[in-house]
């Protein structure tokens, strides 16, 4: 997968350039092939934290022309700035919401998530007047929100109270990712027990989806109406069949050179003279930090890629800055462009390999992207 050819960066009138280049093209084909995968199953395409760092309303009205059936969010804010944006399709609330917010969301067409046991009857008074739709979440083994099998024979004459204004019924796997199915199984079998609880007490949602990324992609959506993939819409998963897929990452971070300078061997540089330069070579600082969501502890670990090499991070990643290494003859000045995040998966300072530095999840570095960051768009 080949690199975008860098374009010199655009100055701001702040005096930094650091931009994050997102690929809408790549996230639309993600989609398709997501959606083929789960036998034409509708999706709700999950955007929140902002699109995964990617940036929600660029990325939201893509998936809206690509054929999402909805978009998945977190919170009410994430899903108002989603209607600011032009969108028209339907939003789902995952995170629910407090009854005082629900007139807010009816206004706005927003799907809100039944989370709990604990409003159910607020609800209830509540659509009355402010009438919008529901998806009932079961916790089958995530322990964080839905309600447990247990709770949900209790709840049943509040849910049918609710059943008008009941579109959906979902859950979350928690382990979807691990190549041991036993537990996902055993999820599945608890969601299935539930809704044959509930449709025998005349609660029937035509919309059931408890298949996130790696389920869809394993495999794991059984009696699913909808599918809820999140994190391979970016082309970011870590199972075999994702890979087997060709998704595609679509999001590349690229900073420009604010500073080169030649040093001799012994300059220390950055906060606690972490790295000490073991011969004469060039500096190169970067306009991108910590406060970009550029991880502090990439220091002297990661690598950037500049002119079809990489060359590494060398000293702490300060608040607004950071520092990388070259020989003294490679050219180089400021006003280059080099990549901090690449969207080909098999490069060095690709997400994939820069989580594994790290020991986290590729996701985790592309949501903490901050919104200071511009953000270009192609296809």
């Amino acid at each position: 997968m080949n690199e975008q050819p860098l374009e010199p960066l655009k100055r701001h009138p702040e005096g930094r350039a650091l931009r994050a280049e997102v690929d809408l093209g790549r996230i639309a084909r993600n989609l398709v092939r997501i959606r083929s995968a789960a036998e034409g199953r509708e999706v709700w395409a999950v955007v929140k934290a902002n699109a995964y760092g990617h940036g929600s309303v660029p990325v939201g009205r893509a998936l809206e022309a690509a054929g999402a059936h909805g978009l998945a969010i977190s919170s009410l804010e994430e899903g108002l700035e989603l209607r600011q944006g032009g969108i028209q399709c339907p939003i789902l609330v995952l995170g629910g919401l407090r009854p005082e917010a629900l007139p807010t969301a009816s206004a706005e067409g927003l799907t809100v998530a039944v989370v709990g046991p604990e409003h159910l009857a607020d609800y209830a008074r509540i659509l009355r007047a402010h009438p919008l739709r529901l998806h009932l979440k079961l916790d089958t083994g995530m322990g964080r929100f839905g309600l447990l099998p247990s709770e949900l024979g209790g709840c049943l004459d509040d849910l049918r109270r609710l059943a008008p204004w009941i579109e959906g019924a979902m859950g979350h796997f928690a382990t979807a990712d691990d190549p041991d199915t036993g537990f996902a199984l055993r999820q599945r079998r608890i969601f299935d027990v539930c809704l044959a609880q509930l449709a025998a007490a005349g609660i029937q949602p035509a919309q059931r989806h408890h298949g996130n990324s790696d389920a869809c992609l394993r495999g794991l959506l059984d009696q699913d109406t909808h599918l809820r993939p999140g994190l391979a819409l970016f082309g970011l998963t870590n199972v075999p069949e994702g890979r087997a897929m060709e998704l595609e990452p679509a999001l590349a971070l690229v900073a420009e050179v604010a500073r080169v300078k030649a040093v001799p061997a012994g300059t220390t540089v950055g906060y606690g003279r972490t790295f000490v330069a073991p011969q004469p070579m060039q500096i190169a600082t970067l306009a991108c930090g910590y406060a970009d969501g550029y991880r502090r502890d990439l220091g002297n670990r990661g690598v950037v890629g500049f002119a079809g090499r990489t060359f590494p991070v060398v000293g702490r990643v300060s608040m607004d800055y950071l520092t990388v290494a070259l020989p003294l003859d490679t050219p180089i000045a400021p006003g280059d462009p080099m990549t901090l995040f690449s969207s080909d998966p098999a490069a060095p300072h690709g997400l994939e390999r820069l989580a594994q530095t790290l020991g986290t999840i590729p996701y985790e570095l592309s949501c903490a992207l901050h919104r200071r960051i511009t953000r270009r768009y192609f296809s």
